[in-house]
């Protein structure tokens, strides 16, 4: 009798193990942090023109595809670009596109200029708690206010690792972690974090800035740091 249901029992146990296989795939997938890496600027919107007429979009961008490229390395990560080539993106579609993926972090890649050819270092900006307090508290509740609490103090904790990688590419040139006005954050329940690399119009900070080893190692710095926030 069993030899006459053996083959259904092997079938059945064979898809049984599928389905389990699968089923751990999908789990897997679903455990990844998404990552959005947002390289300012692009196409018609060339932002900070700096020494040599060296565009600010094209920085950006090289050392996001640099930091997508080391992330990829990571199991537990997916990252998504904004803009992986010199296109127009306004800010609208940035914020419609992020809201979609709900992602663990936004990371905004920019360069600085300054109002002569000696200003350097890099600084970090997150929208801040005086954004939040401007907020009235009946319009978040308190589950959004607790939440959005966490995104700040997440973007802070991230601004952290970032100074603490960045400090050895930039000795002493650490300008600071800041609370301002993010447009690129309106809207938006995300630790989200700007870095302004370094400044475009200072000709030593622009020689760094454009070499493609240099780019490298700024993305390195910054994937470690996105790394060790998890």
């Amino acid at each position: 009798m069993f030899q006459k249901y053996q083959k259904y029992i092997i079938v059945f146990i064979t898809i049984f193990m599928i389905s389990l296989t699968g089923g751990g795939a999908v789990q897997a997938q679903s455990s990844k942090h998404l990552v959005v890496i947002d390289p300012a600027h692009g196409g018609t919107d060339i932002g900070v023109i700096g020494a040599d007429k060296v565009e600010e979009k094209e920085i950006a961008l090289a050392i996001a595809l640099f930091v997508q490229k080391e992330l990829a390395k990571e199991s537990n990560l997916e990252v998504v670009l904004t803009r992986n080539a010199d296109k127009t993106v306004s800010l609208e579609e940035r914020r419609k596109n992020i809201a979609k993926m709900n992602p663990a972090m936004v990371l905004s890649l920019h360069c600085n200029a300054g109002f002569g050819k000696k200003s350097s270092g890099y600084e970090l900006y997150y929208p801040g708690f005086k954004n939040l307090e401007s907020t009235p508290k009946e319009a978040r509740g308190a589950a959004g206010n607790a939440q959005e609490t966490r995104y700040l103090n997440d973007a802070v904790k991230l601004a952290r690792l970032v100074q603490k990688n960045l400090d050895v590419l930039f000795p002493r040139k650490n300008r600071g972690l800041r609370e301002a006005g993010v447009p690129l954050a309106e809207g938006l329940s995300v630790p989200l974090l700007i870095v302004e690399i370094g400044f475009a119009t200072n000709p030593d900070e622009k020689k760094k800035l454009t070499s493609v080893k240099s780019q490298a190692e700024i993305a390195r710095a910054l994937a470690k740091s996105i790394k060790a926030f998890f």
